[in-house]
């Protein structure tokens, strides 16, 4: 089972480096295919991050921007953002990397509403829970878990892991942030049964008997539950969006520009 964990989370973080859990984030676009992070290494060797599968030689003389990993890229409320922050790099590796355009904005933009994340739960005192803690030290263990033979060798480095508990930590505390605000990705039981009470007529009345109660409302719990789920998450993307979207009108977010440039052929 530790096995197939491993192989997992590896697979996440080829496809789109950031998307464990947690998801947190307020991007909910992909960049699927378009990904092309690739890292010139000093040492002779040549590491690529999310290359589409059959790319075809032409795309490699495509316009990249070339970034220097500590570079400041943008500010946000003072905080500097670089590319250490956008993805997660070997920590022996300062060499200057090059990244699309369609990538590189996407995991701008993410970092940086991580960062304003970070920043309005510590404004607003909020912590993560001990159930949220636990799960992001259950999640370090298993990722820093040795494995033998290849699987030990294809595991991730500790920039890696740190980056994704990052990643992790920031999705939590905006699930924590909007809970305070009485909003909730999932169906609550008052939402079950707020329903209930205005499709009554619908579903009948319960049983009086105390055991049949329960079945009977077991029963109605899932269906409605299965009925306003897709309404409840639409709802509240809305309501996160429009959440992170005042972060970013009262933050002060300034971006460095980038110059595009072809890119190296000679990087895979």
């Amino acid at each position: 089972m530790r096995r197939q964990n491993v192989i997992l989370w590896l697979a996440v973080t080829v496809v789109a480096v950031l998307m464990v859990y947690l998801l947190y984030h307020h991007s909910t676009a992909t960049v699927g295919s378009k990904a092309g992070v690739s890292t010139n290494n000093n040492a002779g060797g040549n590491i690529a991050v999310g290359k589409a599968p059959g790319q075809s030689n032409a795309t490699k003389t495509a316009k990249v921007f070339l970034v220097r990993p500590n570079q400041v890229l943008a500010m946000v409320n003072g905080t500097p953002i670089t590319l250490w922050d956008l993805i997660p790099l070997q920590s022996t590796n300062n060499a200057e990397q090059q990244i699309d355009p369609v990538t590189y904005n996407y995991f701008l933009q993410r970092a940086i509403n991580r960062e304003l994340v970070m920043q309005a739960a510590k404004a607003n005192g909020i912590a993560l829970s001990d159930s949220q803690q636990q799960q992001l030290d259950k999640f370090r263990a298993e990722r820093e878990q040795p494995e033998p033979g290849l699987v030990s060798k294809l595991s991730v480095n500790p920039t890696e892991i740190e980056f994704e508990l990052r990643d992790a930590q920031a999705f939590m505390l905006q699930t924590s942030i909007m809970a305070a605000a009485g909003l909730a990705p999932n169906v609550t039981p008052d939402q079950v049964e707020q329903y209930y009470q205005q499709h009554i007529d619908e579903f009948g009345q319960l049983p009086a008997d105390p055991q049949a109660r329960q079945q009977a409302w077991q029963a109605i719990d899932i269906q409605i539950r299965n009925q306003i789920a897709e309404e409840i998450r639409a709802d509240y993307q809305k309501q996160l969006d429009a959440y992170m979207n005042g972060l970013r009108a009262k933050a002060n977010i300034t971006t460095t520009h980038l110059t595009e440039t072809l890119a190296n052929p000679s990087i895979q």
